[in-house]
């Protein structure tokens, strides 16, 4: 389920990505003829404004053929081209393709804050999973985190990557509970893809936003995504294995699972699914590799800078190189997932069972989480909270 949704998205996304361009192609004169949609033998095909619009028998991805983009092409001999504008001109038609992942992102926060939506409360546990090292540990819901090891948490994204990066050892966490400061001990155990894991995920509460605080909220949020995207694309650099654990695969692993498990919120995490896609989709595109629209836009950089047009043998030389690389990498994420997703071969010596642990019960009054979340300590699905009554 989670790579058919991921598909999906991303399949949906990558048609936003290719409009985008085509709207600022047409916008700067350059024409478009065709859009396709999609791969495979054509099932529906129209032509509209000079643009033939087609749909392929596979309707995954998108391609907007601009008109002058072969860089072999001479301006003189294509006066509606896209090699005809000034770089600045075309910088713009291709940083066009993010920018529309982006927009779609903020949109639709914005729609989700001012219907309403689960938002965090910073730095607080909302549920603690049976049996594991935060039961043990007598963590509970309501718990706000202070503290690792002595150095104070600026974030639940800090925290996480501090319990990721401590399988097998011992953390001391500084909590508050009711006001008062508690100090607890856990031992993380590693996950499927050997992330350290400790059985808890944040807290959310239901909110409806006004508009302009919709909007503040939609803005921080992407601002947010943006910068673990961007952990994501470095984390991936180091190699398959890390790729496989925080590839574009792994970051919507937990959101999207997530809408395949809730009723209640379901809507809501697809949502914030989508936004985590499209803007991991942006930042995607913008690295500067050639073969990417980050690589493009360099290329046009030190255009406009130098006053003086890249040779067009240098530019397809360029162009070639990145397509390796992005193949190369592309195949080694793919590795990497599929041997996350096989199952391990490994099995529990015969007669040795998990340790039995009792669910630890909340303080009256606790706020707690409806929905508990199997994973250890990355969970960012928003969940509904309830009040228990007074004895």
């Amino acid at each position: 389920m989670h790579y058919l949704f991921v598909l999906l998205a991303l399949g949906a996304l990558l048609i936003v990505h290719e409009l985008g361009h085509l709207v600022a192609a047409r916008l700067l004169g350059v024409r478009v003829p065709r859009f396709t949609v999609g791969f495979g033998p054509p099932l529906l095909s129209f032509r509209l404004g000079g643009t033939q619009f087609v749909l392929g028998a596979v309707p995954l991805g998108a391609s907007a053929n601009l008109q002058g983009m072969n860089p072999h092409r001479s301006a003189e001999e294509d006066t509606s081209g896209f090699g005809t504008l000034g770089p600045l001109k075309r910088m713009a038609i291709i940083l066009a393709g993010p920018l529309a992942n982006y927009a779609v992102a903020l949109g639709l926060l914005f729609a989700l804050y001012s219907s309403g939506t689960h938002v965090v409360v910073p730095l607080t546990v909302g549920t603690v999973l049976p049996g594991s090292e935060a039961a043990r540990a007598q963590l509970l819901p309501g718990d706000k985190l202070v503290a690792v090891a002595g150095k104070p948490l600026e974030s639940w994204s800090d925290f996480v990557a501090r319990v990721a990066d401590a399988v097998g050892g011992q953390l001391e966490l500084s909590v508050e509970r009711h006001g008062e400061p508690r100090k607890v001990t856990v031992r993380p155990r590693a996950d499927e893809r050997g992330a350290g894991r400790i059985g808890v995920s944040q807290q959310y509460v239901f909110r409806t936003h006004a508009p302009g605080e919709a909007f503040t909220q939609s803005l921080v949020h992407t601002g947010r995504v943006a910068s673990e995207a961007l952990s994501t694309l470095v984390a991936m650099v180091r190699g398959p294995e890390v790729a496989g654990r925080a590839g574009p695969g792994a970051l919507m692993r937990q959101e999207s699972s997530d809408v395949a498990s809730s009723t209640a919120s379901g809507a809501d995490a697809l949502v914030r699914a989508l936004v985590a896609a499209s803007v991991a989709l942006a930042m995607l595109t913008l690295v500067p590799v050639p073969g990417l629209d980050g690589g493009r836009v360099l290329l046009l950089a030190i255009e406009a800078v130098s006053g003086r047009r890249i040779p067009p043998r240098v530019e397809t030389v360029a162009q070639t190189a990145g397509f390796l690389f992005l193949s190369i990498g592309i195949v080694a994420t793919a590795g990497a997932e599929i041997r996350r997703a096989l199952p391990s071969r490994e099995e529990p010596p015969a007669g040795v069972k998990p340790p039995a642990v009792a669910a630890v019960k909340p303080d009256a009054g606790t706020v707690v989480s409806v929905t508990a979340q199997p994973d250890a300590g990355t969970s960012v699905e928003p969940a509904r909270v309830v009040t228990p009554s007074p004895p």
